[in-house]
């Protein structure tokens, strides 16, 4: 079907280069140290081959197909002989991924999957023979110890049965392995709530991987990352830190960047790629320490779904840049973190891509800068016809490229991407643009993952970090930021976040700003925080940050229906409020967290509101002492917080001099409070603030008590139902304060139209309550003849919606915490913050003869209503409340859904917008994902997962989001017939699966 490859080509020129890229290039033609005659073929060289027909993307963890091997040629050639390794276990039904070559070039590890009808042995620990399948996905080790290549022993290490193992690599001075894993060790044991289950991730669709450790014998397995979505591609630095690839996807945040971590689970960080170009940063490795591009890593850059886990092949400039846009210091230029280094265009977004696509680069360690990669090039069909994409005409190329085709329209194309990706193991050389073939896959395959089987430099041995033993016995640990005042060149904690009505009578600024003293300092300004923490300066009562709140991820629980109602209109997944602390003059503060958990922390204003939505999670081993320097600080460079400013402590006049006198070179005010007083290190239920700082009464901070009942003004109490353990639920909490009777004032003697605002506690056509829809959905845009406006947005007509009143997002370019920025927050405390235009246009203020909405929520009321926006505007935050809906599937199969309901959703849902995508300025148009719980990425298990979310009720089939949204004329807002009309046979086929499930 494809075109034959040549031994030797060399893409053609492109009339103008990108300007890093030809530069670096430039740089390349002078770093190697050998012709590349001398170089063609010599390294040894392990890969998999795997079904073309194997569904990859960043968001499948561990995806399988039959007929996946591990396989071995003894020179980087195409005439040299390929050896099948694994094909006694796999025995053409089974798979193989993922290998990573031993420091001596002596071994492979790799991961597995291997049926169970095979009735081999291997050596169990004892060393008794026990049988070598299980079924799923584990590690295995390959010995060519004084056995030549192809003649080496196996041993397997781990023997999951029920959970799914995949890249391994090697930890350093044969400490064993890093590897991912679903079984999530720790978390399953306590995920949330004190529930024990294992996480979906979230898009609700696969169980998480999370990165795990083990012995050299595969024994002492400890789970070290806790994210919510998958930790992926793991590998040792030259420096220890184990380096991955991390789904950040926390709202309508959805990405890979590039994460390290201490082998411990230590000091877990983002290294390169939460603010870059680009989507999903996959594959990462370093480039050889030694060599000329030493600090450089290679990876691979795609979109989340529909490629083949296939994109463009980025050189990243890690040493200089921990963004493309954030420079380490003024020396170097103000962008130039990421070059893509192929001079052919290979794209690292959706659709098609003329030069072809990347995946899994391996760059050598021998100074020549060449990369074995996986590549394969560019066809369509025409007419069910495989053709080059070379050949198809201008209009068929800008066919394909139209993301705002009908999906009816893409799916009776006679021109069509849709041909499987063979890809093939390529050297590529930078420095003259060559790509010499070494294995191409047969018919139906493709080969990835080439690792050189070579000796490379074992990386550096990190002794465990020092922790708290006491903290340690207690499963907690310690987090620290010097100041929230040190924040990045994106000022995500900075003046941009503040309005008017947050900074006091007579503050023109509400953070101080200064020049910074250090001259390698690229931001222009930074926090003056000498005079922010000077009761004697004007700017200590300016700064209006004065809490900050810790909340807990609440993870989908696996095999559950009902998600998608219990969750609500919002990208956000459920979460718990932990607890608060306070946030000290310097913008420090000290706090004590439960470990292991994924942790959220946001900076509060005095009225109990976040300056930000909090996108990514963090985590603390137990025990560790974690110390960052700012809030979304430069990871480069001194702390803002040191130095001289942080020791003027004592000197500084306005300070209770029995504090001051108490400060330690180097403290914090937050540490030396927490020093002076352990209590304040633990969290606190509510928010409460009393100056200690201030010598003088009249330069004190205005004391704070925002709490659910127990306010030093009754009025002021909730006189609803209050939430419990930090969890709030829309039905149980929220709803009540519309209802609540105020007398004339009560909200629902108003907001009683359907037409502008309901309030009332009626349900709606989703099952959830009304007053929820029309808080979080905007109401339809209506054109100039009166009928609502319609777009296409993936393939489908929608109708455009105006702002909603409570802003559930969280996008790069509008961070602010979502109680500030949304209509319903301007208008329930009266006042200007970051609302749009857009809010404001359609939810004008209440009119002069209405009451002042203000003053009709008290201070408990408008803590709450805060909260819950904050968190995201989830309906439920806990998906085992009662009335949650939310319940563990027994009846339905997945064999069933694979086989009847799976065909019938790709060709429906997951061709049109029900695709997983990106976020971002970066994202091109048409490819974003917001607003849409319903992910299909093709993957049976994953999209098995999400598909039961859409169902609460299998009693009554008809009644479920799954089949009433599509059955709807229009659907999603408006078309000229529904996506499944009742009565036909998709409509029955999934109806008829649905109630296969019986009745609770």
């Amino acid at each position: 079907m494809h075109a034959k490859r040549s031994n030797r080509h060399r893409f053609p020129s492109r009339s103008a280069v990108a300007g890093a890229a030809a530069a670096l290039v430039f740089a390349l033609a002078g770093c190697g140290n050998g012709s590349e005659g001398t170089v063609a073929g010599d390294v040894p060289v392990a890969y998999v081959q795997r079904s073309s027909a194997l569904g990859m993307n960043p968001t499948d963890g561990a995806p399988s197909a039959p007929g996946g091997d591990l396989m071995l040629r003894e020179k980087s050639s195409p005439s040299a002989t390929e050896h099948n390794l694994t094909a006694r276990f796999t025995q053409g039904v089974g798979d193989a991924s993922d290998p990573e070559v031993s420091y001596d070039g002596k071994k492979i590890v790799f991961a597995m999957r291997c049926p169970t009808s095979n009735t081999s042995t291997v050596n169990g620990a004892s060393g008794t023979p026990v049988p070598a399948c299980t079924g799923r996905w584990n590690i295995w080790e390959y010995d060519m110890t004084g056995t030549g290549m192809t003649n080496g022993t196996f041993r397997r290490l781990t023997a999951s049965t029920q959970d799914d193992d995949v890249d391994p690599a090697y930890l350093p001075a044969n400490g064993g392995f890093v590897f991912a894993s679903n079984r999530q060790a720790k978390s399953k044991l306590n995920q949330a709530l004190n529930k024990q289950y294992k996480a979906l991730d979230e898009y609700e669709r696969e169980t998480v991987l999370n990165l795990h450790t083990m012995d050299n014998a595969g024994g002492n397995i400890t789970q070290i990352t806790f994210n919510q979505s998958h930790d992926r591609n793991p590998i040792v630095r030259a420096d220890g830190d184990i380096m991955f690839s991390r789904w950040e996807h926390v709202g309508d945040r959805n990405r890979f960047a590039i994460f390290t971590v201490k082998p411990d689970g230590t000091n877990m960080f983002v290294f390169y790629g939460a603010q870059s170009p680009g989507n999903s940063f996959l594959h990462p490795r370093e480039m050889d320490p030694n060599g000329p591009l030493r600090g450089y890593l290679s990876s691979s850059l795609m979109p989340l779904s529909r490629t083949q886990e296939g994109g463009a092949l980025m050189f990243i400039n890690a040493k200089d840049y921990s963004e493309h846009n954030t420079p380490a210091n003024t020396t170097v230029p103000a962008q130039g973190g990421q070059t893509s280094i192929t001079a052919a265009s290979v794209s690292s977004g959706r659709g098609l891509s003329l030069g072809g696509r990347v995946t899994t680069p391996y760059p050598l360690w021998d100074g020549t800068n060449r990369v074995l990669v996986a590549y394969h090039t560019c066809f369509a069909t025409r007419n069910n016809i495989v053709v080059p994409c070379a050949d198809l005409t201008t209009a068929e190329l800008a066919m394909l490229s139209d993301n705002n085709r009908l999906a009816a329209d893409v799916a009776a194309s006679p021109v069509q991407d849709n041909v499987p990706s063979a890809y093939g193991i390529y050297m590529f050389n930078p420095t003259n643009q060559t790509w010499l073939s070494v294995a191409a896959p047969p018919a139906g395959s493709m080969n990835t993952d080439p690792v050189a089987i070579q000796p490379r430099a074992e990386p550096a041995v990190i002794p465990p970090t020092a922790v708290d033993s006491a903290l340690a016995a207690l499963d907690m640990a310690t987090i620290e930021v010097r100041s929230i005042y040190d924040t990045d060149g994106l000022n995500r904690m900075a003046e941009q976040m503040l309005t008017a009505a947050d900074r006091p009578a007579g503050c023109a600024q509400g953070i101080a700003q200064t020049t910074s003293s250090d001259p390698m300092d690229t931001r222009p300004q930074v926090a003056d925080i000498a005079r922010i923490k000077n009761p004697a300066d004007p700017a200590y009562r300016c700064a209006p940050p004065r809490f900050v709140r810790v909340t807990r991820a609440v993870a989908p629980p696996s095999s559950s229906m009902g998600l998608d109602a219990a969750i609500g209109e919002t990208e956000f997944e459920m979460q718990q409020i932990l607890g608060y602390a306070q946030v000290e003059p310097d913008g420090s503060f000290k706090l004590s967290v439960p470990a292991d958990v994924p942790l959220g922390i946001s900076v509060i204003d005095s009225q109990g509101r976040a300056f930000q939505t909090h996108t990514n999670w963090i985590q603390v081993r137990p025990g560790e002492r974690r110390t960052c320097d700012g809030c979304h600080s430069p990871r480069r460079g001194a702390a803002l917080n040191s130095g001289a400013v942080v020791n003027s402590t004592p000197t500084l006049s306005g300070l209770n001099p029995a504090l001051a006198s108490l400060h330690q070179p180097g403290e914090t005010m937050a540490s030396l409070r927490t020093r002076q007083d352990p209590s304040v290190l633990n969290l606190m239920p509510s928010m409460t603030y009393t100056d200690v700082w201030a010598n003088a009464p009249s330069d004190a901070r205005a004391p704070i008590s925002l709490l659910y009942t127990g306010n030093p003004n009754p009025a002021d109490d909730l006189a609803t139902l209050p939430p419990v353990n930090g969890v709030i639920n829309y039905p149980q909490h929220v709803q009540p304060l519309w209802t609540r009777d105020r007398g004339a004032n009560t909200c629902t003697n108003c907001h009683n139209d359907p037409v502008k605002l309901d309030l009332r506690a009626n349900s709606a056509g989703t099952g959830r309550l009304v007053s929820y829809e029309e808080l979080l959905v905007g109401d339809p845009v209506l054109g100039a003849n009166g009928q609502p406006v319609v777009v296409i947005r993936d393939g489908v007509p929608e109708i455009e919606r105006g702002a909603p009143l409570v802003d559930a997002s969280s996008g790069s370019m509008n961070t602010a915490g979502i109680a500030r920025k949304s209509r319903l927050g301007e208008i329930t405390f009266g006042q200007t913050l970051l609302a749009g235009t857009a809010a404001r246009t359609a939810h004008p203020n209440p009119p002069n003869t209405a009451p002042n909405h203000a003053t009709l929520l008290n201070a408990a009321e408008k803590r709450l209503i805060s909260e819950w926006m904050d968190l995201g505007g989830q309906y439920y935050n806990d998906p085992f409340g009662v009335g949650s809906t939310v319940r563990t599937v027994t009846g339905l199969s997945q064999a069933s859904f694979a086989a009847t309901v799976h065909p019938i959703l790709n060709s429906t849902c997951a061709a049109s917008c029900h695709q997983a995508g990106g976020t971002g300025s970066t994202v091109p148009a048409g490819t974003t994902f917001a607003q849409n719980r319903f992910v299909l990425t093709g993957s049976a298990e994953g999209d098995y997962n999400v598909t039961l979310a859409m169902i609460s009720n299998t009693c009554l089939p008809a009644s479920n989001s799954l089949l009433s949204r599509p059955s709807t004329n229009p659907h999603p807002a408006a078309s000229t017939a529904a996506v499944l009309p009742v009565g036909s046979a998709n409509y029955n086929a999934i109806m008829s699966w649905i109630a296969t499930g019986g009745c609770p």
